[in-house]
């Protein structure tokens, strides 16, 4: 893309988020994000180039995608494994109208990576990762304790299949 703006490292006004929807610059992005992030002193520079935009014009539609909601964060994926942690999935069955509240308490353990909410039986998941199954066990024997959970499974992965996940942004 080679509209003059760009190249003035000026917000172009079409390329700014409308009623809550990426623009076609947005999805590219997005689309490239997914990708591997170059290992160099400015990552985001010869990203820009493959985009065929400027350094400065993405950093800006970056920020502004993360103001708005559509990025959570950039960061790093580790294989827990490899770097010697444990790691496991667990559900448990709670009450629809506590689910924000567990899932709020869940959240003060620096263990639990992430949580979210099913529409199912077991309806708030939780992974874990720790130094050990040890740590795993404890922390999984605190959370049994609560009051609010009526019932807690444990499904720590036994072969991994796929962690590359990549979502096409139409």
């Amino acid at each position: 893309m080679n509209h003059p703006s760009l190249k003035k490292n000026k917000p172009y006004r079409r390329h700014l988020l409308r009623d809550g929807k990426l623009t076609a610059i947005d999805k590219r992005i997005l689309e490239r994000l997914q990708q591997d992030i170059y290992f160099v002193e400015r990552p985001w520079k010869p990203m820009a180039r493959e985009l065929d935009i400027s350094e400065v014009f993405l950093l800006q539609r970056l920020c502004r995608m993360k103001e708005n909601g559509v990025i959570r964060r950039i960061s790093a994926t580790f294989n827990p494994a490899r770097l010697g942690f444990a790691s496991t999935l667990a559900a448990a069955k709670v009450a629809p109208e506590i689910v924000d509240q567990v899932a709020e308490r869940l959240n003060g353990y620096h263990e639990i990576t992430h949580n979210y909410r099913r529409d199912s039986e077991y309806n708030l998941w939780f992974t874990l990762v720790a130094r050990n199954r040890r740590v795993i066990s404890r922390v999984i024997n605190r959370i049994r304790q609560y009051r609010d959970i009526n019932s807690l499974i444990v499904l720590p992965a036994i072969r991994l299949f796929k962690i590359d996940a990549k979502f096409p942004i139409k």
